[in-house]
């Protein structure tokens, strides 16, 4: 009987702590991702999309900075709930390591995804006048978070 109560209650409290109505999926989409330098600065984009949170992805994230600097250091996406972050320190953009953090949910996520010429990130030198790098992700990366 002493068995019989413990394992009740042991069962109610894991249904309390973890509910069964979030699903949570291990990563999230980045599409349409490319990054450019000029002598007066950078500019990154990218669209993420978030099985975890449909209802406010996809969403654009868009960056300008000053080229062989950080980014400012609290940058989110348009929808404002994510975090872009270089833990690496200044971007430079022939290799660099992207993360992103969901701000606020049900589902804490935070990932991030190494950018090399090794990983489908295409850059090219000098492609037009006043353009000193200009690259792209060739596909969708999965981000797993």
């Amino acid at each position: 009987m002493k068995f019989t109560i413990v394992s009740v209650l042991l069962a109610a409290a894991s249904a309390l702590a973890f509910p069964f109505n979030v699903e949570r999926r291990n990563s999230i989409q980045i599409s349409d991702l490319w990054a450019k330098a000029s002598a007066t600065g950078a500019a990154m984009h990218f669209i993420v999309t978030d099985p975890n949170y449909p209802e406010d992805t996809p969403t654009d994230c868009n960056l300008i900075w000053s080229y062989g600097s950080s980014p400012k250091g609290n940058a989110r996406c348009n929808n404002g709930q994510y975090y872009i972050r270089f833990p690496d320190g200044p971007v430079d953009l022939k290799s660099f390591t992207l993360e992103l953090e969901r701000v606020s949910g049900p589902i804490q996520e935070k990932g991030q995804a190494k950018l090399t010429s090794k990983s489908l990130w295409e850059c090219v030198d000098n492609p037009q006048d006043a353009v000193q790098l200009d690259c792209k992700y060739l596909g969708v990366l999965s981000m797993n978070v």
